[in-house]
């Protein structure tokens, strides 16, 4: 008698656990940004998740936590329940162990979708002398750490991206991390607290528009639609090509109906024509085929993008 209840018990665990799989989402999803609100990487998210909410017929939540290169947020996520219903954004997840941050990456977590890839620009205060890119450089060649390079925190992308910009013209900047994202140094280059600095183009835009700094080269392989009268690094002799990315993710295991629910919800967000417009005005490139395997492929050729870059600045945690 006893073992029959009990395969009943189980039976009907089982019946409203596959109802609930069935009809995911059914409540709001918790999203860990481990960066500050106002940053390249939430900015971004703002927008994507409203379209992703249309799809997936709930609230998306954000939760902001910045702090080493995202890695603080990815601990909290990696912690949680793998049941859809919390995700983390991060830029950095790839090589969290090489920088020694901690002892995951990508491989330990649920990977669901790059959505789209982001264009850096050199940009300085509106003030600056610095009227092109090769004006800066050659300052800063003879000026070995005299120029003031506002970025985000060691190991972060746009850390990275100025760290490359250094080794491809040659210079040696006066690098100064912050904590958290791009609006950091939006602000610290809008105001004219640093000689320059480096980030993406999205989080640098609005202090652009309002005439408070100027854009003096992207590090992209070719100049970037909608701002064509901004050249490139690498046409100028400095061979700085580096894309910045997002990745959203979840904790390890997610039941495998969830997880095709989640990455067909962010193909055809990435692919919304509303999502395209969007990465047109703020230089960034649609990938929706990013997702899932194809998006792990992608974090793992990158790693090995990023991994001589981090051995040369010696980064790498043995």
């Amino acid at each position: 008698m006893k073992k029959l209840y009990f395969i009943f018990l189980i039976s009907v665990i089982l019946i409203f656990y596959t109802k609930e799989i069935n009809s995911f989402p059914i409540k709001p999803i918790k999203v860990i940004v481990g960066y500050e609100a106002g940053s390249s990487t939430d900015i971004a998210a703002r927008v994507i998740f409203p379209i992703l909410e249309r799809d997936l017929g709930q609230p998306i939540i954000i939760i902001n936590k910045p702090g080493a290169a995202s890695s603080i947020a990815m601990r909290e996520v990696y912690k949680e329940k793998p049941d859809g219903y919390t995700w983390g954004v991060s830029c950095s997840v790839s090589v969290f162990k090489l920088l020694g941050l901690m002892p995951l990456d990508h491989n330990d977590f649920s990977i669901l979708a790059i959505p789209s890839l982001g264009v850096a620009a050199v940009a300085v205060p509106a003030k600056s002398p610095f009227k092109s890119i090769k004006e800066l450089v050659e300052y800063a060649k003879e000026n070995p750490g005299k120029l003031r390079c506002s970025t985000t925190s060691k190991g972060a992308v746009h850390w990275m991206q100025a760290k490359n910009f250094e080794q491809a013209a040659g210079v040696k900047f006066n690098i100064i991390p912050n904590p958290g994202g791009a609006s950091f140094i939006a602000t610290q280059v809008g105001g004219g607290h640093v000689d320059l600095g480096v980030a993406s183009m999205a989080a640098l835009r609005a202090q652009r528009d309002a005439g408070n700094l100027r854009f003096l080269a992207v590090m992209a392989e070719t100049r970037v639609p909608g701002f064509e009268e901004i050249p490139t690094l690498k046409e100028n002799g400095y061979n700085a090509t580096y894309v910045s990315w997002q990745c959203y993710l979840a904790p390890k295991g997610l039941p495998s109906e969830i997880y095709e629910r989640l990455k067909q919800a962010f193909y055809r967000t990435a692919n919304s024509q509303e999502y395209r417009q969007w990465c047109l005005k703020n230089a960034r490139i649609p990938t929706p085929e990013y997702i899932g395997e194809k998006a792990i492929k992608f974090l793992d050729e990158d790693r090995e993008v990023q991994k001589p870059i981090l051995e040369e600045i010696g980064a790498i945690k043995k």
